[in-house]
């Protein structure tokens, strides 16, 4: 089923979530009838199973029309799965330019091979990525709409406070008149703290490890990898949800020199599978090669020292980019606190 409101809550900054039920209680609103439509053409079979899994009744006690409840609550479900799928789609594009960058906008804007564009071509004033008369977003890094955005507030601060060039990848659906950019603003306290920054300078041999979320049935993989003066550090969330078809985790990978004890290599990224290559990827750890052979690669930032004048980034920065790039994994965070 094709949703007629698809793509205006796509491009909207509040998550269907919200947005559903503020268009559902608005008569003029120009989606209402979209959104009418929407609801009533919702397949009375799903519906029940939904309704049924997830103890949708449950929230219903205080609403009269029960009926309509159930219908809007799965339309958000639905909504929130299709969205993100249409966006892996149009993050997979490489064979062309990709969007947002097909605006008229960004017609201007240098972008590199993975779709990213460096931060010092965008207005940062006002803490967002505004070009021209518009205001983007960085690319959301799962299935939650805000999932970015405490890595966003974490790139900015390392922009400013060591004056570094990063490279980020737009979310394709998200281009707002900078006088309308109103965003949602959130609270919470994502801490990071170094490791033993020392005992890691002389490591030798490679240090690994997974951790086990039983409430999810989820793992996460982590290496130190030494290779000569450098030591790679690896970590993926493997995906515990599916999008119909697409399976995604959220991949960290950095270089850490052991010279001057600080980072010259920093990127997050999103890696896709298929219902096929995300049984192959469950055998393996993610140091071995195996690993590399399945799913694709999406890059959302990137910081190399080669794009800023052999500048590295600090161990704190480090650390921080890495807690906030993995937001709600509590795995993650105790390892770095």
């Amino acid at each position: 089923m094709k949703f007629k409101t698809l793509e205006y809550f796509a491009s909207n900054l509040t998550d269907p979530m919200w947005e559903v039920f503020e268009v559902l209680n608005d008569k003029n609103h120009p989606q209402y009838d979209n959104l009418m439509s929407d609801i009533e053409n919702i397949d009375n079979f799903d519906l029940d199973n939904f309704v049924k899994e997830h103890h949708i009744d449950h929230f219903l006690n205080r609403q009269e029309n029960k009926e309509l409840g159930r219908r809007t609550y799965y339309l958000v479900f639905k909504l929130q799965k299709e969205i993100t799928k249409e966006r892996i789609i149009k993050l997979l594009e490489f064979d062309k330019r990709p969007e947002p960058y097909t605006s008229e906008n960004l017609s201007d804007i240098i972008l590199d091979k993975n779709g990213l564009i460096a931060t010092n071509q965008l207005d940062l004033k006002y803490c967002r990525f505004q070009y021209g008369e518009f205001v983007y977003e960085l690319s959301p890094i799962n299935g939650s709409s805000n999932s970015s955005y405490w890595i966003f507030q974490a790139i900015l601060e390392c922009i400013n406070n060591s004056k570094t060039i990063f490279k980020v990848r737009l979310d394709p659906f998200k281009e707002i008149r900078a006088d309308d950019y109103n965003p949602v603003m959130y609270k919470m306290h994502v801490h990071g703290k170094p490791l033993d920054w020392d005992k890691l300078r002389v490591l030798k041999n490679e240090d690994f490890g997974q951790w086990f979320n039983e409430q999810n049935n989820s793992f996460t993989d982590y290496a130190w990898t030494p290779k000569d003066e450098e030591i790679h550090f690896t970590c993926e969330e493997f995906p515990s949800f599916s999008y119909n078809g697409f399976n995604t985790s959220r991949y960290f990978h950095a270089i850490f020199n052991k010279k001057s004890g600080n980072i010259k290599h920093c990127d997050g990224a999103i890696r896709v599978y298929d219902d096929f290559e995300i049984v192959n990827r469950g055998g393996f750890h993610v140091r071995q090669a195996e690993v590399r052979k399945v799913g694709k690669r999406i890059k959302i930032f990137q910081f190399d020292t080669k794009e800023n004048q052999y500048q590295e980034i600090s161990q704190d920065d480090f650390c921080q980019l890495a807690v906030n790039f993995f937001v709600w994994n509590y795995d993650v965070q105790n390892y770095f606190n």
